[in-house]
Parts: C-alpha cells; structure tokens; sequence
C-alpha cells in the first residue's frame, strides 16, 4: 500500500457470487483490520457507482459473479484484483493474469481458503506500491535525462530505421527549426541535394555489400546503425538552415546505432524494430575546423584573424541557447506557478534574443536586421509555445521593410512579446469568444509606428489592469530606451519612435 492508502480507510469490493464467502471474509477482515470497508455490489451497474464514489484499493471476484463479466473487464483496467477459483477454471486463469497486481486463491467447499485471502490482499497491495514507486523513479530520471539533453548548446537527434526524426532537442534552433517541425521529417531536409549520397546509408551500403572496409576505412554515415569501433566519428558537413532564413553552418557529427560489427543487435527484440540512430552535432568554425569552444578570445578584435559575422553570430546564438537551457531545467523544478509562469516568459525572451541573429541582412554596406521576418519568427514561435491556444495562432501581422539596427530591433521585440504576453493572459482569463489581435508595423519619413490591435472588451481590461496595478515598468523601460512615446486607443496601443 502506499503512504495514502496508510493513512485512509482501506477500500475493498468483494463482488463474489457466493455470500457465505463475502460474509466469511468481512468477518476475518473485522477482526484484523479495522480501517477497511468492504463493498458488495449486487450488480455491474451498482459496481460502477461504486468505483465512481470512492477510491478502490483493490477488487475480490470469481469466474461466476455477474458471468465473468466483471473478470473481462478488470483485464482491462489498472484495478489490483484476487479470483476466487475451482480447478475447473485453469485453462482460463492464465489469460486474466495481466501481472503481479492479480493472483488467484483455490476455493475449498469449506471456506477455509478464506483465511488466505487477508495475505493476499498485503501481497498484491505490495506489489502494487512496488511498482508505482519504480515507475515514479523511471519517470524522474527520464525528465532528468531529458532536461540535460535540452541544457546542450550541441544538437542531439534520435531517427527511426527509416531516417525519419523521431527526437530532437531544442539546439536545433540555432538551424532556425522549432524540435516539433522536424519530428517525421527525414533527416535530408538538413541536408544539401549534393550532399545526401555521400551521409546516407541507401546510397552508400549497397555497393559495399560483401566488402570487407575494416574499422578505419568504414564509411561515415548521418544515419549510422553501427556501434562500437565502427560507428561515424568526426563526420565534417554542412547543414542548410531553415529556408526562411536562408545560409548553413559547418558541423562535426557523431552518430550510431545498435548493430555491432558481426551484424548482432543487442537491442532488436520481437517488440522493437532496431532503436535506429542516435546522434550528436557540434557546430565548428568553418575556417580551420575547431570547436566554437576553442576559437580564441582575440581573434574576434584582431583585423587580421577577425571573425566574420556568421561566426559571431554562431557564437552568440550557442550561448543563449545555453542559458535558454538553464531556464528551462530551473523551470522543471519550480513548484511555484507563479514562478515557474515567470521563468517561462524569462525563456522565451531569452529565444527572442537569438532570433534577432537570424534575421540580420546587410544594408548599405551595414548589418541591420529585417523586421518584416524577425517579426514573423517571433510570432511563430509563440505560437510553438503556445500550440494549445486558439487565439495566439490567429494573429494578423503586417509589416513595411524596415531594417533596424540590432539594439532597436531587439528592443521592439522584446515589446511586442511582452504586450502579446499581457494579452494572452487576459484572452486565457476571458475563457469566451476569441479576442482578435493584428500588429502593424509601418514607416513614415523615418518615423516607425507600431500598432497593436484588438477588440474594445481586450483593451478596456488590459487598460484596467494598468490601472489598477500601476504601468508595466518593463514595457515603460522598452519605451524609454527607443526615446519613443505610446498612445493607448479603445481599441489599440501604439508606439512611435524615429528609426535614426
């Protein structure tokens, strides 16, 4: 039992198609046990109100109560349960024994087999909290596992027999890819055209079939089945970035599989088809093949080893990665909602940062950075983050083409994530029809007017709340920063600012 079951009445159905064995039973069960109750419905329908009323620990019945259609359906549901039987049901026990939380106690004509069922009753109930407990320790070192793979600024992929991505963690943003976009995707959407013959193994196995390469002439392969000495070490490629932002980043990628070098896979079972490949890519510095990692610190200044804006921006973009990561595991402790709600704005600020290097074009001979798809990356991700709200992909965006430099354009984004953020609390609140909201970011005579639109009822709460809990300090600082000013309509709120 576990330690809520200890410390509550002990809920017992003892559904029996013999009443000299139920009356029996609760007669043993008075005498040993006095915080249970035992149930004895007369009927399926009385059983289900039963298992609707309370919280039941654990199910008595034979072959014979309501005829065994009560046995049929315990198999199908996570209900500890004992059998009272007679050896003429053998053949049948063994296809209701679902696992260690079901056993069986031979009937005897005088009842005597009674006295065995308290016994059984701590046996099944043992079990039971046996195995809640190791499934909570596998469920909390999965979510630790997991939240280690999501801090690494490398990116990590898992891909079926098929090459399809059926895993991959967040890094993969720094390619411009939101994880969920890729999940089914073959693992040549990454991949130049000209390239995918020389990673894959359906291009590359089949002429080597019956070839004996040995470890150091093996081919490398994104979709690695080998392991051990055989498996893909420091394969160099390069990996196109998602096709709205354009351009590739050069990487080393480490992958393989569960198929030792005699054909053996320790892993392929009757159930599991093979695990498929597991993977890692590092990012390198496309100049002389080291890690970002080791790129020394100088370089960036020096005129005659300076790095170039695509290696900067790499950089950057891994160390927010990194801190986006931590957010995250912070996150996945907070038991506080209010603040794990905090850290989950934290993180997509953090996310809306390293957009801002994605989006950067040259324009007159200077970096700037394209509002018009930085924009619309920021409102595709929040709809990511929020897959499960209606409103927030119903978002109507139109923009001029205005390039702003970094530090403004950063500041803008960081306004309208906020203002969306104030927003959405307030439509999630509404729980009504769906308030719309459109953004319009327009240019006059070097003039820059961003619009926020939505409903009279959106806006009239919004501005009560500012009412009553005083300005949004951080939209106030955001303003105060771009030297702008902002105007609040009934049904709008608007910011202007000289782009110069």
């Amino acid at each position: 039992m576990d330690t809520a079951a200890k410390d509550r009445t002990l809920n017992i159905i003892m559904a029996s198609s013999i009443q000299e064995e139920t009356e029996s039973l609760i007669g043993i069960l008075d005498e040993l046990n006095p915080d249970h109750k035992v149930f004895c419905p007369k009927s399926l329908k009385e059983f289900n109100q039963v298992t609707l009323e309370y919280n039941i620990d654990l199910i008595i019945t034979d072959f014979e109560y309501q005829n065994g259609s009560l046995v049929d359906w315990l198999t199908l549901w996570p209900y500890p349960y004992i059998l009272l039987t007679s050896p003429n049901y053998w053949s049948k026990l063994e296809s209701v024994m679902s696992d260690e939380t079901s056993s069986f106690i031979v009937r005897r004509e005088d009842l005597l087999h009674i006295k065995f069922v308290p016994n059984m009753i701590k046996k099944v109930l043992n079990v039971q909290q046996s195995r809640a407990a190791q499934n909570n320790y596998i469920k909390a070192s999965e979510k630790q596992y997991m939240n280690l793979v999501q801090a690494l600024p490398d990116i990590i992929y898992v891909l079926d027999n098929d090459g399809n991505f059926t895993f991959i963690n967040n890094a993969v943003r720094n390619l411009g890819w939101e994880p969920v976009e890729l999940i089914g995707k073959h693992f040549t959407v990454l991949l130049y055209e000209d390239d995918v013959h020389k990673v894959s193994r359906d291009h590359i196995l089949p002429p080597l079939r019956g070839m004996v390469t040995g470890n150091d002439r093996a081919p490398k392969l994104f979709d690695e089945r080998r392991t051990g000495n055989r498996m893909t070490r420091g394969l160099q490629l390069k990996l196109k970035r998602k096709p709205t932002i354009g351009g590739s980043i050069s990487v080393s990628l480490i992958s393989y599989g569960e198929i030792s070098s005699i054909g053996y896979s320790g892993f392929q079972t009757e159930e599991i088809d093979g695990l498929g490949t597991a993977g890692i890519i590092r990012e390198v510095n496309s100049r002389n093949g080291k890690s970002d990692n080791h790129i020394e610190a100088e370089s960036i200044f020096n005129s005659d080893g300076a790095l170039s804006h695509d290696e900067v921006m790499h950089l950057l973009n891994n160390k927010l990665q990194i801190l986006s990561s931590l957010v995250s595991l912070k996150q996945s402790i907070c038991s506080n909602p209010l603040a794990c709600a905090s850290l989950g704005e934290v993180q997509l600020q953090v996310y809306t940062l390293s957009l801002v290097y994605q989006n950067m074009v040259t324009v007159e001979g200077k970096v700037r950075v394209n509002m018009a798809s930085y924009l619309d990356d920021i409102i595709k991700h929040l709809v990511s983050s929020y897959a499960g709200n209606p409103w927030i992909q119903n978002i109507d965006i139109r923009c001029d083409a205005i390039n702003l430099d970094e530090d403004s354009a950063i500041t803008v984004s960081l306004f309208v994530n906020e203002l969306i953020t104030e927003f959405l609390k307030i439509q999630e609140a509404l729980d009504s029809t769906i308030e719309p909201l459109s953004i319009t970011f327009l240019m006059n005579n070097d003039i820059a007017q961003l619009k926020l639109k939505s409903s009279e009822k959106m806006m009239s709460i919004y501005q009560g709340t500012r009412d009553n809990e005083g300005s949004n300090i951080i939209l106030e600082t955001l303003v105060e920063i771009m030297n702008g000013r902002v105007f609040h309509d009934k049904d709008s709120v608007t910011l202007f600012f000289n782009i110069d």
